[in-house]
């Protein structure tokens, strides 16, 4: 992805790697080279959950270089959200979201899958570890938002900015869901009139509102077990996951990185993030 303006993969297209020859979702044949960069003993299988407000398309510059080097991956967007966002309902929950990764990883018969999660995507993610632990070999979380047991995601956000989004989702649709920011905030690190910036922000759909309301079950401990990185993102730290950040900084079994870049640093630090989702 070099530009708002380049040409983007269908966000609901499922990647084959470039060392199985070709692309599937009707895009086109990968090259000899990018097939050569991969033996298939080295090909990492990725799926991805995005955060609020985004859809599958958020990850794009990452899965570019995914595919590049022969790796498959699967971004799909929420139940309501992104390219899917004619279904939005009011029976949409974070079970929804949960089930809606669960599916991909069951359609696909996935196994050892590095599961990439951002921001809100934190939560199902944390439900996605919780109920199958054994399709995955990681999990990645992107400055993201983590509960307990029992927790809401809006029972961790700054009060403020949750009775915010609950009175926007009042005005513009009954509650239905939370409508797309007028302005992006600065901590996603996006300058204003740049490319990126209006990329982003004529991309976003409304947050579908009961998701952020409805608790995350886990029958677990957080992140069940499983080897699990937290990428923290503090140029600038984004206030809204300062809880998050301090629950993962007091529990064992987290490797936490701290990573020079803003909130939405799978678009404008793709190169390094990259690094780091290969790595693990």
């Amino acid at each position: 992805m070099g530009s708002a303006s380049d040409a983007r993969p269908s966000r609901r297209a499922l990647i084959a790697g470039a060392a199985a020859g070709a692309l599937v979702g009707g895009f086109k044949s990968a090259s000899a080279e990018e097939a050569q960069k991969a033996a298939p003993s080295a090909q990492k299988t990725f799926v991805f959950a995005h955060g609020s407000w985004h859809g599958g398309w958020c990850w794009a510059r990452v899965t570019d270089k995914l595919r590049a080097q022969g790796h498959r991956y699967f971004a799909p967007s929420y139940t309501g959200m992104g390219d899917r966002a004619h279904l939005l309902s009011k029976d949409i929950t974070i079970d929804t979201f949960i089930n809606d990764i669960i599916g991909v990883i069951n359609a696909e018969e996935l196994s050892d899958v590095i599961l990439v999660a951002h921001s809100f995507g934190g939560v199902p993610a944390l439900g996605v570890a919780d109920r199958i632990p054994e399709k995955l070999k990681h999990v990645v979380y992107l400055d993201c938002i983590i509960l307990e047991n029992g927790q809401p995601a809006f029972s961790i956000y700054p009060p403020k900015e949750a009775e915010k989004r609950v009175a926007a989702a009042e005005a513009a649709n009954g509650g239905l869901a939370v409508p797309v920011p007028k302005k992006l905030t600065p901590v996603w690190g996006f300058a204003e009139g740049t490319p990126d910036y209006d990329w982003v922000l004529r991309r976003l759909t409304p947050h579908p509102l009961r998701s952020y309301q409805t608790p995350l079950v886990l029958r677990n401990p957080i992140g069940n077990h499983l080897p699990r990185t937290y990428v923290s993102c503090n140029a600038p730290e984004n206030p809204v996951i300062n809880s998050s950040r301090k629950i993962v900084r007091g529990l064992p079994g987290w490797n936490v990185v701290d990573f020079a870049g803003p909130h939405e640093s799978m678009i404008t630090h793709a190169d390094r993030f990259t690094d780091i989702i290969l790595s693990v």
